[in-house]
């Protein structure tokens, strides 16, 4: 654990680098990634159709495979954002977001993305079989077929960006303020992560309870991280949950509009949520037995800090 949060050493860390840093990337994401969306928005707003609008619960009568791409440029933003604070105003290398270790462990982020699709694939079928009818077949071949490449490359710079920003940055930046207690990092880094998440239309089917499921997926993402020393778990586990989602099957109200092979008619928030929190449980549990434990002496590694 510490090995990952002593590499927010590296590089430059003046406060107002940290500052100037925060501000580049909420820019990039909001603003500069939003901009397609505002445009599309006010489009459908002024293209004097009535079978074209914009509501909470997202686009109507616009192709699904276009808001998929307008919403997804928020998240290349935001992803450039974090490579432009990291690698030019703190000046440190970008994998430093990621590992310790001079490459990132492919093997380590394919071990995380099957566990956590095996196990979220497992509760969709059995809530399929428990409630015949919520799981409705809705392929378009003509859509689906290009839009699991544009999945394939969006999602996980969407899922990527997230992972960089909340499990990554800040949490690592946390660690430089010697914060260093496993359960209040991973606490801080759940809370962080769920509070912009519940804008989210899915959220409001339940708003506890989804504040409850992104909190802990948020926690979970930050612990597993902090065990494992890097970020590799998390970015697997991140990028399968929602390729599964808009591949698979997505809500009718969504953020992530997709033409996906079966359609949930129902979000079942409490099925969904407490079988969510048993696969955390369980992703978890798996991987505990690779890590040393809590408070073990760690090897270190020779970091260089300059002001």
């Amino acid at each position: 654990m510490n090995n990952y949060l002593d590499l927010a050493l590296q590089g430059k860390n003046n406060w107002w680098r940290y500052l100037l840093a925060v501000v580049v990337i909420l820019v990039m994401w909001q603003v500069v990634g939003g901009i397609p969306s505002i445009m599309l928005v006010s489009w459908v707003m002024l293209d004097g159709n009535p079978q074209t609008d914009f509501s909470a619960t997202g686009y109507v009568g616009v192709d699904v495979l276009l808001a998929f791409v307008v919403t997804m440029l928020a998240s290349v933003g935001f992803f450039v954002g974090i490579f432009l604070a990291v690698r030019f105003i703190h000046q440190r290398r970008f994998l430093t977001l990621i590992t310790p270790q001079t490459r990132v462990s492919f093997r380590r982020f394919f071990e995380g993305f099957f566990l956590w699709f095996a196990l979220a694939g497992l509760m969709a079928v059995a809530e399929a079989l428990l409630y015949p009818g919520r799981y409705v077949w809705s392929l378009d071949l003509a859509r689906f077929i290009p839009f699991v490449f544009l999945a394939l490359i969006f999602i996980p710079i969407q899922t990527s960006a997230e992972e960089l920003f909340f499990r990554g940055y800040l949490l690592q930046g946390l660690g430089k303020l010697h914060l260093r207690n496993i359960w209040i990092l991973s606490l801080i880094s759940g809370l962080l992560f769920g509070l912009p998440h519940l804008l989210n239309p899915e959220a409001q089917a339940n708003l506890p309870i989804m504040a409850l499921y992104y909190i802990s997926l948020g926690c979970v993402t930050a612990y597993v991280t902090l065990r494992d020393g890097r970020l590799e778990l998390a970015l697997g586990l991140h990028a399968a949950n929602n390729l599964l989602t808009v591949l698979l099957a997505n809500y009718t109200v969504t953020a992530l509009p997709s033409p996906s092979l079966f359609t949930v008619t129902e979000l079942d928030v409490v099925y969904s949520v407490s079988t969510a929190l048993a696969g955390l449980l369980i992703f978890v549990l798996v991987f505990s037995r690779s890590w040393a434990r809590p408070g073990q002496a760690e090897q270190t590694v020779e970091l260089e800090a300059e002001s």
